[in-house]
């Protein structure tokens, strides 16, 4: 892995992170203050603020932020569990993925339980504060009672991880489900937040994952953008720590219920996607968030990793933590992961460097960590190794790598600068995310 060196920031360049958040690709290890052991992480921007909900004990625990690096914990949204939930289910463990959706002046709060861990005996429902008052985000909540639920034995679906978009008709859009058959969509009244039709024939099949033998696919979130409107799930495992495999993957569709679809053409419900975000050491198994936009239309993704550096408990290694990254949208309309949310991105991004000559960390796919030059001349580096070349148009980088052992062929790296011109992203023809961070020469 190469060594990350960076001047302080009073310099040219941030400084790298202390040894202590240390991580492979610069910033990927970066944790928040008050971002330690946040599971399923929904954050929302409300009147110039972000907040935070999140699986955990007590009933959705709200957090607060500024600037999304520095969060406080208000309290929880109801002083206690509902009593249609008691009844339903005593022995429930805590409140699962709740998600924040604006509606007028206030916010509705979707959320789920289950009954045990692994099982399809699970709830949604969903909770409303009319008027939300940022300045005190626990005030003026009620609960609205149950909207789905699931039985072991009887449904071949799993009533948890609800996630609401509104339209731009006005339609309200609800996604949900992990595991068993897929993820599902279903359409809302925007007037009380609860189904339109509870029947099965209101459920739509939109996404499921069918190389994964236990169907491992869950956390889905539905945003719309430029006609477009993109499903995000999580592939894999989440809760394992350091062994969790969750990745963030996503389809689009011009219609709301589907047909998603990968950049092949291939349908989610037949396994098509297209990865965002995965692990890179020692962030782990990122997952269990939500895809959001901010009040100046930057596009943003909270979810959790699990942080290989902090014990969690019991015999697992990997603490949940909260992380938001920067999302990056490519010209032919498909997201890829941006820099996370920190100190040094923040000045990274306003120190405009335009040419991108010089010496920069690259990773391929998520992978290892390697040394890439580029020269003024055209030509370009891996290490002492790999040689290639670059061309520019605008914003955009095109980096050509001959294929060993295949003369005439060659990888094609595709990429987009950001971050004033620090980082880049994008894919390559087998549609592998391609990282790069700016160093200092020398």
């Amino acid at each position: 892995m190469a060594t990350i060196t960076l001047p302080p920031l009073g310099q040219t360049r941030p400084s790298a992170p202390p040894a202590p958040s240390f991580s492979a690709f610069p910033y990927d290890g970066y944790v928040p203050e008050g971002g330690d052991g946040i599971h399923d992480p929904a954050v929302i921007a409300f009147a110039g603020r972000y907040f935070c909900f999140c699986t955990g004990p007590g009933f959705c625990t709200v957090r607060s932020s500024p600037d999304l690096m520095h969060w406080k914990v208000e309290g929880p949204v109801l002083p206690e569990t509902p009593a249609w939930l008691r009844d339903a289910s005593p022995g429930h463990r805590s409140i699962w993925a709740p998600e924040a959706l604006k509606v007028g002046d206030g916010l509705r709060l979707y959320y789920c339980a289950s009954a045990r861990f692994g099982h399809n005996e699970s709830w949604i429902g969903v909770a409303e504060c009319p008027h939300f008052d940022s300045n005190h985000p626990t005030r003026g909540w009620r609960d609205l009672g149950v909207i789905l639920s699931s039985k072991d034995g009887q449904d071949n679906f799993n009533a948890i991880d609800p996630s609401v978009l509104i339209d731009p008709n006005g339609r309200h859009w609800m996604v949900f489900g992990s595991y068993w058959s897929g993820v599902y969509s279903a359409e809302l009244d925007p007037s009380t937040g609860k189904l339109k039709d509870a029947s099965p024939k209101g459920r739509t099949l939109i996404a499921t994952n069918p190389p994964d033998r236990a169907n491992g696919i869950e956390a889905p979130c539905r945003v719309f953008r430029a006609g477009y409107y993109y499903l995000f799930v999580n592939y894999g495992l989440a809760a394992q720590g350091v062994r969790s495999t969750y990745q963030i993957v996503v389809g689009r569709s011009k219609d709301p219920q589907g047909p998603f679809v990968d950049s092949t053409g291939k349908s989610m419900t037949d396994g098509g996607h297209e990865v965002v975000v995965n692990s890179s050491s020692p962030m782990f198994g990122p997952g269990g968030g939500v895809e959001f936009q901010d009040s100046t239309g930057r596009w943003l993704m909270s979810y959790h990793y699990y942080d290989g550096r902090k014990f969690w408990h019991d015999h697992v290694w990997g603490l949940p933590t909260l992380q938001v990254r920067e999302m990056i949208w490519s010209d032919d309309g498909w997201p890829s992961p941006g820099l996370p949310i920190t100190p040094e991105t923040v000045a990274l991004a306003r120190l405009a460097n335009a040419n991108p000559v010089g010496e920069w960390i690259q990773q391929v796919d998520f992978g290892w960590v390697v040394k890439l030059s580029i020269r003024a001349d055209g030509t370009c580096s891996i290490g002492d190794a790999q040689r290639g070349s670059w061309t520019r148009s605008g914003d955009r980088l095109q980096f050509s790598w001959p294929k060993s052992g295949l003369p005439g062929e060659a990888w094609i790296d595709d990429v987009q600068l950001a971050s004033g011109g620090n980082y880049f992203v994008g894919r390559n023809q087998a549609r592998a995310i391609i990282r790069g961070v700016r160093q200092e020469p020398g």
